[in-house]
């Protein structure tokens, strides 16, 4: 997985495109993105969100708290040696989809991302499946790649070291102070 995802299947000489699909399925299989998905407990946040309480502001406090669990599980993650291998495979994928971009969506990011669309539209009062809801659903998921994806900047920028605890404690206090932020008026208009 990390070697394909470092070299690509172009530098890795006699690797095919199907060693990126195998890959994918390791990932898909293995700890990988699935532990944001699967680390939330998504029956129980459904759950949760099937019984949503009838008050805007209830509705978006429990759409914030259950965004921060989301993410804090999902921030733990920077820190993971493991973590390299499958962000590379996972941009390069990005890039040049073939077989098992379709695996790493079907089985990762189509979920998290109606997951998160979901609380997104409780939390703003938006319509899950509008434009605008999909677009800030992905600017929030943003807000937390870009510390996987762009390591070597946000390490640089930051002047932090390796990540680790108090980068990663770092991280979640101004992700839960962004995020309060961005629905701290309930209701949003698109």
């Amino acid at each position: 997985l990390d070697g394909v995802g470092a070299v690509g299947v172009e530098g890795a000489g006699s690797v095919s495109r199907g060693a990126r699909l195998a890959g994918a399925a390791v990932l898909v299989g293995a700890r990988g993105l699935d532990v944001a998905v699967q680390g939330c407990a998504v029956a129980v946040v459904l759950r949760q969100l099937d019984a949503a309480p009838e008050s805007p502001a209830q509705r978006r406090d429990l759409a914030l708290g259950l965004m921060l669990d989301m993410f804090d599980a999902y921030t733990d993650m920077i820190s993971e040696a493991s973590a390299a291998g499958w962000v590379r495979l996972v941009l390069r994928e990005q890039q040049d989809p073939t077989e098992a971009f379709a695996l790493l969506y079907d089985n990762i990011f189509s979920r998290l991302l109606a997951l998160l669309g979901r609380l997104v539209a409780l939390a703003s009062g938006l319509d899950a499946v509008s434009e605008t809801c999909r677009i800030r659903t992905l600017m929030i998921l943003g807000q937390v790649l870009i510390f996987f994806i762009a390591r070597g900047t946000t390490a640089r920028y930051l002047e932090w070291g390796p990540p680790g605890p108090d980068t990663i404690a770092a991280i979640k206090q101004q992700f839960r102070l962004v995020l309060a932020s961005q629905f701290s008026q309930g209701v949003a208009a698109s």
